[in-house]
């Protein structure tokens, strides 16, 4: 078994006057807080009729749709033949204060240049995006080279400093995982790098920040560059956060903030706040990689990887409640105003923020899921589900539960292989309603999402 990590910068020359993704700004970008990077693990297994090349990328961009998630695996297959679609992972960290890939914020001038963006949505990007792609390309060609024998473990713990907060809910409890997983030196047992797992949105900066940033994702990697003298790699990827907000202004009051939300949702956090929060995380992060004993290490003997391929169709729930009429208009623009007027097609855009696939003359969205399945020589198993949108803290802690690996032994990757929206609770929706219905393919992704998974991880458990 080996394994080697690298990360290349992706902040580009012009980046000045690029438009910004993840908030509905009057300007684009007028300055740089810190560079944006794809980071890169391959784990590379070579034992005797099991040969096997995991690649896992993660990108301090708001989103990858599948469109460009294809795209970049295309490129990569066409490099190095020994990589096949399933091997590879792309993970968006889901800073929002990186660049617009899909053309959904290239309109500057708030939200009605957010609609316009969303109805005329062919991403105006193309070069940064092949660019960066080239660049992912020169990243896994260093992979390859520095590959080296090792040995690997694992360990979570939950962990919340008053960091994070649930924007919905305020007065939970919220406890998210702190994963690790740990690769050292087979040799001399030094720690290599590791894989740093955390739920939490990327947005300490908030929509009046025009500067590009990795957000605290970035501040996760510096502080541990700082801290071991860059002799420890380490990559971040983002777990189910999609109504987990960090605490920068609100106040840790939760009774205070659950009778006037806003205090949660209009945090105007500062640098100050990314760094303290990327940094939080970065010690903790280094400690438990430390803490994890000896004899928990071992090699892989096998790594499994298993597809589930979705459609979601494009329709609303049925129910009625006092949030229906709000929720329906909303829908019924979307599907039939802005979903008529938007070209989701290849033959139009070359990367659509959807990927659509007509189907008996209705529309449905094709997205996947995944779970990667680890097997050490010890006979110890873990796994990581990857899903492919902002995954509610609610539906992960489910998905965790159904997991064939084990709650304590497996991870969940959100934003990973694409982004379809917002994943929240049927219930949520039916009883509160809100802005995260408008943000998705279906008011229904989470709902179909959470059931095909929990089938899928269901149908795993039962052949293992």
């Amino acid at each position: 078994m080996k394994v080697a990590f690298n990360r290349i910068k992706i902040t580009p020359k012009d980046y000045i006057g690029k438009p910004m993704a993840g908030y509905a700004r009057k300007d684009p970008c007028l300055g740089k807080l810190d560079d944006i990077h794809a980071h890169g693990v391959l784990i590379n297994i070579n034992n005797g009729n099991n040969k096997h090349n995991l690649l896992l990328i993660s990108v301090d961009i708001l989103k990858l749709p599948l469109s460009i998630v294809e795209y970049i695996k295309k490129r990569l297959i066409l490099k190095f033949k020994l990589l096949k679609p399933d091997d590879i992972f792309l993970h968006a960290t889901h800073t929002h204060s990186s660049f617009d890939l899909t053309g959904e914020f290239y309109y500057p001038g708030g939200a009605l240049a957010f609609i316009k963006g969303v109805m005329f949505g062919d991403n105006k990007n193309d070069k940064f995006i092949v660019w960066m792609t080239n660049r992912i390309v020169r990243m896994v060609s260093k992979l390859f080279e520095d590959l080296e024998p090792c040995t690997i473990a694992w360990k979570k713990e939950s962990f919340n400093p008053d960091i994070v907060i649930n924007r919905r809910w305020p007065t939970r409890n919220v406890l998210p995982d702190l994963g690790i997983i740990a690769f050292k030196k087979l040799e001399d047992s030094k720690l290599i790098g590791i894989i740093i797992n955390y739920s939490c949105h990327p947005t300490t900066l908030s929509f009046k920040n025009n500067k590009l940033s990795a957000d605290f994702p970035g501040r996760v990697i510096s502080k541990i560059d700082d801290l071991t003298s860059g002799s420890i790699k380490a990559i971040y990827f983002n777990g189910p956060s999609g109504d987990l907000n960090p605490i920068t202004t609100s106040g840790t009051n939760l009774e205070k903030i659950d009778k006037d939300i806003t205090l949660s949702y209009d945090q105007l956090g500062t640098y100050k706040h990314t760094k303290k929060i990327g940094y939080t995380i970065g010690e903790e992060a280094l400690k438990v990689a430390y803490s994890i004993p000896e004899t928990d290490y071992s090699t892989f003997t096998e790594i499994d990887i298993y597809t589930r391929k979705l459609l979601i169709p494009q329709k609303d729930a049925k129910y009625y409640s006092s949030v229906w009429l709000s929720n329906k208009v909303k829908w019924i623009i979307k599907k039939y105003i802005l979903f008529k007027i938007a070209r989701f097609d290849y033959k139009f855009v070359n990367f659509p923020f959807f990927t659509v696939e007509r189907k008996n003359l209705k529309n449905y969205g094709k997205t996947l899921v995944h779970f990667i399945k680890f097997t050490t020589s010890k006979g110890n198993t873990f796994g990581i589900i990857t899903i492919p949108g902002e995954l509610f803290e609610e539906i992960g802690k489910t998905l965790l539960s159904h997991a064939p690996t084990k709650m304590e032994n497996t991870l969940v990757f959100q934003n990973s292989q694409d982004w379809i929206g917002y994943l929240f609770p049927l219930e949520m929706y039916i009883k509160e309603g809100g802005y995260e219905p408008f943000m998705c393919f279906s008011p229904l992704c989470g709902a179909y999402i959470e059931n095909a998974a929990k089938k899928f991880l269901k149908e795993i458990k039962d052949k293992s």
